[in-house]
């Protein structure tokens, strides 16, 4: 347990010093599948990101993964990079849990993600769930009226 809040805190620096415009906490629900895993686990964490008024986004997410219920399914954190669009973006990072360290990847929309883990010494999880994240672009600022004088700078 020491050496996940060890980890939890390094990726939580590494996080924060993302270059982003808004960061925003979230909780989720995720059912986890594959050999030797299948099972409820709640998420809980943060994403740190820069969204473009077209909808484009990138930065970094960090979360922290618990099992919930009988089952397998253990505590992992994961931090992850983002990019894509604000209505569906693709994540790809690392982790660590009860398994060893693993690499991440998935794709996340409003409100629900897919993916999967892929354990370094061997073996593969798969997920899907569903979140409280929600993103809304920043508005495009509005064209100049005939007359209105130009900000100079």
């Amino acid at each position: 347990m020491k050496r996940m809040m060890t980890i939890a805190a390094v990726t939580a620096c590494l996080a924060s010093a993302a270059v982003a415009n808004d960061t925003k906490g979230f909780v989720g629900l995720n059912w986890t599948f594959g050999p030797g895993a299948s099972g409820l686990e709640g998420v809980f964490g943060a994403m740190n990101y820069d969204l473009d008024p077209d909808g484009d986004i990138h930065g970094a997410k960090l979360s922290l993964h618990l099992g919930m219920g009988p089952g397998p399914v253990q505590g992992k954190i994961k931090f992850a990079g983002v990019a894509g669009q604000d209505d569906a973006m693709a994540e790809l990072g690392m982790g660590y849990g009860s398994r060893g360290w693993f690499g991440t990847g998935g794709l996340m929309g409003k409100h629900w993600t897919v993916g999967g883990d892929l354990f370094f010494n061997g073996g593969w999880e798969g997920f899907g769930g569903i979140h409280s994240l929600k993103f809304d672009p920043p508005k495009a600022p509005a064209p100049p009226q005939i007359g209105e004088q130009l900000p100079l700078g």
